[in-house]
Order: structure tokens, then sequence, then C-alpha cells
């Protein structure tokens, strides 16, 4: 009974740990002299892994991060990652909305007294979700259309759409916009998550987006392959053909 009972512990705490380690799958791309596009990975029960995508962007001696990893572990390899590959310290961090994709990590980033900034609503809806808080607020963007510089980053708040709190990034001198989950990924036909989204919204937002930042040379949608302004062209009409 004894050895059973040790087998069986042996397996749990082997599958603990496999689970842990695929958690932290975490890679980092450079996509533009001082720009990386970091990705890490939620697995499902059947084994299908899905990415997700943030950036890292340095701002002079240091590097301002763009949404955590996909869970603590992951952020806290991705903050290893950063440490020893990009050789810069993480000087502060956005998180672009209240959703465990962009924001599980947030622990990882404050117990390193990393600020976590992030639209006022984010707080209020990670309170709610039960997800981790950040603890600085955007008050200078609470208005649909509204953006304020972080450095040598602009944050966007374009309005409600696919969350009520999503922000985009745009780095001017690279001419690159981060999209975040509001931006399909190339060859995207759905929406893809909307348990939390305000179409109607989420589409003038869009249009407003696809007129002030046509200059774009690389998009960077929250989940697949990065690419260029025809992902803003491919959101806008799935968002028009889901409006109807």
């Amino acid at each position: 009974m004894r050895r059973i009972i040790h087998l069986t512990l042996i397996i749990l705490f082997s599958t603990i740990s496999m689970s842990a380690f695929a958690s932290a799958d975490v890679e980092i791309k450079k996509i533009a002299s001082g720009v990386w596009v970091h990705t890490s990975y939620y697995t499902y029960p059947n084994g299908v892994k899905f990415p997700s995508s943030g950036l890292i962007v340095q701002d002079g001696e240091g590097v301002v991060l763009v949404d955590t990893a996909w869970g603590e572990l992951a952020t806290l390899e991705l903050m290893e990652q950063i440490r020893t590959k990009i050789k810069l310290p993480i000087k502060t961090s956005i998180v672009t909305h209240a959703h465990g994709d962009r924001i599980a990590g947030t622990d990882a980033l404050k117990s390193k007294g990393i600020p976590v900034y992030s639209h006022p609503l984010t707080q209020k809806f990670a309170t709610e979700y039960g997800l981790p808080v950040p603890d600085q607020s955007l008050e200078a963007i609470i208005s649909p259309g509204s953006m304020v510089s972080l450095g040598k980053i602009d944050v966007i708040y374009p309005g409600p759409g696919h969350a009520m709190d999503n922000l985009m990034i745009w780095l001017p001198q690279e001419k690159i916009l981060f999209g975040g989950c509001a931006v399909r990924a190339k060859g995207a036909t759905s929406l893809g998550n909307t348990a939390h989204s305000d179409i109607s919204s989420w589409l003038q937002g869009m249009k407003h987006i696809s007129q002030e930042y046509n200059s774009a040379q690389i998009v960077v949608p929250g989940h697949g392959e990065l690419g260029d302004f025809s992902l803003i062209s491919n959101t806008l009409m799935l968002l028009s053909e889901s409006a109807q």
C-alpha cells in the first residue's frame, strides 16, 4: 500500500513539474532596433498551445515591458530572459487590459519594484476578476481616443473594444503599432473571445486607429503572427461583418 502511495505521489509531483515547465515556455524575438516581441503560451487540456504576445521596448538604459507573459511563472522566465539576453533592466511596464494573458504576471513585476501601469478601468476589472492588480493608473487616458506618452512610447486608449479597457501602444520612431487583442492576427477569420467586447465601439475605435496610425509599418497583434497595416484592415472587415 505504501509503495502504491509513494508511486502515486511521484507521478503527481512529476505532472505538476512538467506542467510548470510547459507554462514557462517563453520566446523573445527582435523585430526592430531596440524592440522585441515576447511570446508565451497557454496549453489547453488537449495539448494545443495558444500563443500570446507582448512587447519589450528599449528606452535609454532600460526597457519598457508591454504586457506580462501568460502566467506568473512564465513572467519570471521572461524577466530572466530579458536579464540574460537583452541585458537591460525592466524600468517600467504596462498591461493593456484585465485579462490573464496580459496581466497574470503583474505580481512578479511588482515584487521586483517594477511599476505596472494600466488604464484606470483595468484596476477595477482586475479586482472583480480576481486577477493581480496594477499599482499605477494612467488617469490621462480615461476618455476614448486619448493618448499619453510614457518615455519613448505612446499609450493609446481607442475606447472599449475587445475589452472595455484595452490599450494600444505606438512607437513613433519605429512606426510599430502594438494592437494587442483589439487587432486580429494575419489570416484571422473571427474576432476571437468577445465575452467582454463592445463591437460597435470597437469598430469606431479601429476606424480612428486606421486613420491616425496609417503609417504603421509593423503591426503586432495580441495573438498570432505580426504583420503590416493589412492586420488593421482585416480587423475592420471582421468588425463590420459582426456589426451587421
